[in-house]
């Protein structure tokens, strides 16, 4: 008999939705911010992409990078952010890039590649004026033809950890290169930064990328099972420090309070900038354990959930609770399939959904 016991949190929220026939799954949106401590015009971009985060709470589907890389290497810059830099064609800082995409926001607004993302502000809150929505809220209701989500095992005392991407694509999935990236990210380094003279001595640099996790820097290709299902895992130990790259010769502190997990899919294209589309994206902190895209939120870890031969067991129990497949539709609680379910339970009267992996 098999046994599989699911012990994740469940740490983010939507169903995936239908279009016509067609499944989309929850998606998330990248930025890409490439800066240097020697950058004085940069902090006016790093507050700008601050405000639009900021209408976005917590939401682990919004998925900020700052790449040190391009403009004069510092303190926090590291090899792995030389190839997307070169890949995407960017020189000097401050740069943005949102899903890599080259796209205009409307008529006379610049492309989403900027030196100061003044239009993304503005356009932002001419979006949250005139349909209540923002740009990135706009972004992610298209949804996404690939669904990305991940579990983290991280063990305090030996720094161990473990990352495992998962997730399905539908039949629209178009990515003639797809590759997964993912990055040991931490929330904010403080230390120096140039703005004019003499500088800012105790600066917040947001979410600077300090480790890559995948193999390749560009991330690793991405293979599909015949059902359109991907897995991979990685392992590391994570270091006290980093050094600086080209020479090393820093060695920056990693707070382990402060870092987390990201994770993206894009096509590598390195001969069409046109071609670089993310598909989607997603963040954990290493204090979670896992994300999926369900509808609903949960915290707790008062449901013992388990497969036993293709059944689903809550608490001992194979009854009182609903399974749902990804496309949101009610699943006989019999012979499941392999893949990835939703269970959703009462749990002192409050609707707790999990995911749950049929192997």
């Amino acid at each position: 008999m098999k046994l599989t016991k699911l012990l994740a949190i469940v740490a983010c929220a939507a169903f995936p939705l239908l279009a016509g026939a067609q499944t989309k799954y929850t998606r998330g949106i990248l930025i890409e911010y490439f800066t240097s401590q020697y950058c004085s015009n940069c902090p006016p971009t790093s507050d700008a992409l601050k405000e639009l985060c900021a209408d976005e709470g917590e939401n682990d589907r919004v998925v900020w990078l700052t790449h040190h890389y391009g403009y004069a290497n510092d303190t926090l810059t590291i090899e792995a952010s030389k190839a997307p830099n070169e890949l995407c064609g960017l020189s000097g800082a401050p740069q943005v890039m949102l899903n890599r995409t080259f796209m205009r926001l409307g008529s006379g607004l610049e492309k989403l590649v900027l030196n100061v993302p003044v239009s993304m502000v503005n356009y932002n809150d001419y979006l949250k004026r005139t349909t209540g929505s923002t740009l990135f809220q706009r972004e992610m209701a298209a949804g996404a033809d690939i669904s990305l989500d991940m579990d983290l095992t991280y063990d305090e005392a030996t720094r161990e950890l473990t990352v495992k991407v998962y997730g399905e694509k539908n039949e629209l999935f178009d990515a003639s290169n797809p590759a997964l990236t993912v990055y040991l990210v931490e929330t904010s380094w403080v230390g120096w930064q140039a703005e004019n003279f003499p500088g800012i001595y105790n600066y917040h640099h947001m979410n600077p990328v300090r480790l890559p996790v995948s193999d390749n820097d560009l991330g690793d290709a991405l293979e599909f099972a015949e059902d359109g299902t991907y897995s991979k895992t990685y392992q590391l130990t994570i270091p006290e420090s980093v050094g600086n790259y080209p020479t090393y010769d820093v060695d920056v502190p990693l707070n382990r309070d402060s870092l987390y997990v990201a994770a993206f899919i894009s096509n590598i294209d390195m001969n069409d900038k046109e071609n670089l589309k993310v598909y989607n994206a997603v963040k954990c902190d290493l204090g979670n354990n896992s994300t999926v895209g369900i509808s609903e939120v949960t915290s707790t870890d008062d449901l013992a959930i388990v497969v036993e031969d293709g059944t689903v067991m809550v608490n001992g129990s194979d009854k009182g609770f609903d399974i749902y497949n990804l496309a949101g539709q009610v699943t006989p609680n019999r012979s499941l399939g392999r893949g990835i379910y939703l269970v959703r339970a009462m749990l002192g009267g409050v609707p707790v959904v999990r995911k749950v992996l049929v192997n």
